[in-house]
């Protein structure tokens, strides 16, 4: 009896370092993809993928063209915005040109529309549990619900820019600057946190189905 419970501690053992190794092994794998993958550098391409109908990717002669098409068919639509917001080094007022995001998301000639993969329990406004992810280069990121640039909700006129203001009043294209071939414009945010440059995926997504458990709530 002694000897077989010696054998199953073995194994056991044996099998939490197996476990262990497996484990550990991952984030070593992990690291080497997230420093091949966020080289930073200035970005020159976008690609849009994720809960759309037409997964595609950009270049600066694609973005133009999507926002002379979007001028030809509504005149309205807000392709130039003009914003304040607080940068590391100090306050910043840019006026920037490009795509509306709604409409690179939504427009026939770009993302086609929102296609929620993960619609929850309740399927009602199933896009209100959407969001979009904007990575730059460096692998830095930040979030854009669908409810704030949704026209029926917040719609908030957050751009993807592909140029701005010079100081003599001319147009400069971003790939002229640090900023890369694109970069996010949120109006309305005090800080730059979310002006994300050097963008180089914009990534359509549903947040998981509710986690909510009575553990969340229980008071310490």
């Amino acid at each position: 009896m002694r000897f077989t419970s010696r054998i199953a501690i073995v194994s056991l053992t044996l099998s939490i370092l197996g476990f262990w190794q497996a484990t550990l092994a991952e984030p070593g794998n992990r690291a080497s993809w997230e420093e091949n993958t966020c080289s930073a550098g200035l970005s020159q391409t976008l690609s849009l993928g994720g809960e759309v109908k037409n997964r595609t990717t950009f270049d600066l002669q694609k973005l133009i063209d999507l926002q002379e098409d979007l001028k030809k068919q509504d005149p309205t639509v807000v392709t130039e915005v003009t914003v304040s917001f607080q940068t590391g080094s100090g306050p910043r007022t840019e006026t920037y040109y490009g795509v509306p995001l709604w409409e690179l998301i939504n427009n026939e000639k770009a993302g086609g529309g929102l296609q929620p993969a993960n619609s929850g329990q309740n399927t009602k406004n199933a896009f209100l549990r959407q969001y979009v992810l904007a990575e730059a280069t460096d692998c830095y990121e930040a979030i854009v619900s669908i409810g704030e640039i949704h026209p029926n909700f917040e719609a908030k006129q957050v751009l993807v820019a592909y140029a701005k203001k010079a100081s003599d009043g001319s147009i400069q294209y971003l790939t002229d600057t640090d900023e890369g071939f694109a970069r996010l414009v949120v109006p309305g945010d005090k800080a730059g946190g979310r002006y994300v440059s050097n963008v180089r995926n914009i990534l359509v997504l549903s947040a998981p189905a509710s986690p909510l458990k009575p553990k969340y709530f229980r008071q310490p």
